[in-house]
């Protein structure tokens, strides 16, 4: 999709008078503000509704600018660091933040209060184009009320954020559909804090070096987080989830069901509506689906989504991340 250069530096503009821009990545829509000016990027929290301890990524057009806006001198290891981040260099424009010491330009509420800074280069020309006219660090987490289903089309936003928005720009679908692999090189074995669609096998395969999943992070409310996406419950629809793994018993469930399917399971319980995602079980084909199906189900007057489940590994580990969120009691 086609948008005119005149939209873009109408939006750059809006951004640099403060204000609030959606706009597409690869991943889902941000909702973007100055990443430098922290009333800006409190319109963000203010918004969504985001809790003040979940920390935002920012967006920038080029690895160059990773100097910029984050400080190396204040890594463990500014040389190891420097390192890694050439090695990643080629995951870029790409589903992949890092987070490291925050640099003095980036707004201390970027990183709700702590000393690090999640920095990424979406894959979306359109992300691009609008960073690049803008010239500035752009932060922006999902362009959706806090802890609902991620926005994976500019309807989605338009439906969620309505007028706390003073500008959409539409960019189609978003392909990869799950918000981005988030790595910490705050320490010195990398750490994966949320899943996504580059998965640890790559990166240790990247860097060379063994990388920490994401199992041993453990969300507690009300403190400082590194990244979004660790709280307990989040990409939640409005009707309630399960996984189909948790049924105990069939007998017991409500009449009006939803069932979202990735394999060839088959439902043994009476449904009202079926969304598929992949006829053959391409996980990159439900990463890619997955929000906008959730979205669907929970426009259809259901009492239950039953999920469908994958094997926890590679792209899987995230689906089923963002699964177990949505599903969370």
């Amino acid at each position: 999709m086609t948008i005119s250069e005149a939209i873009i530096r109408n939006a750059a503009a809006l951004l640099n008078q403060g204000k609030l821009v959606a706009f597409p990545t690869e991943t889902v829509y941000g909702l973007g503000a100055d990443a430098r000016n922290a009333d800006a990027v409190a319109k963000i929290y203010t918004a969504k509704g985001r809790p003040s301890n979940n920390p935002l990524i920012v967006h920038i057009h080029s690895v160059e600018q990773i100097e910029t806006y984050a400080d190396l001198s204040m890594s463990w290891n500014p040389i190891v660091v420097k390192e890694w981040i050439s090695k990643l260099a080629p995951l870029w424009p790409g589903p992949l933040s890092v987070v490291l010491p925050r640099g003095m330009a980036i707004a201390q509420n970027v990183s709700a209060g702590g000393s690090s800074v999640a920095l990424r280069i979406p894959n979306h020309p359109l992300a691009l184009e609008l960073l690049k006219a803008f010239n500035g660090p752009i932060a922006a987490p999902s362009a959706n009320p806090s802890n609902y289903v991620s926005p994976t089309t500019a309807q989605h936003v338009r439906d969620g954020l309505g007028e706390r928005v003073d500008s959409v720009l539409d960019g189609g679908p978003c392909a990869v559909g799950l918000e981005s692999t988030v790595v910490s090189l705050l320490q010195e074995t990398p750490k994966v804090l949320r899943p996504g669609a580059i998965t640890i096998e790559m990166l240790e395969a990247i860097l060379g070096s063994r990388v920490e999943g994401p199992s041993s992070q453990k969300a507690v409310e009300g403190l400082t987080l590194h990244s979004p996406g660790l709280l307990a419950k989040h990409y939640s629809p409005r009707t309630k989830v399960v996984l189909r793994s948790s049924l105990s018993d069939s007998s017991q469930l409500p009449p009006r069901i939803g069932v979202l399917l990735f394999s060839s399971w088959k439902p043994q319980f009476p449904t009202v509506k079926t969304v598929a995602l992949s006829s053959c079980g391409d996980l990159e084909e439900v990463a890619a689906r997955l929000f906008g199906a959730l979205r669907e189900l929970d426009d259809a007057g259901l009492d239950l989504i039953v999920s469908d489940e994958c094997e926890p590994i590679g792209l899987g580990e995230a689906i089923m991340d963002r699964l177990t969120r949505a599903s969370h009691k």
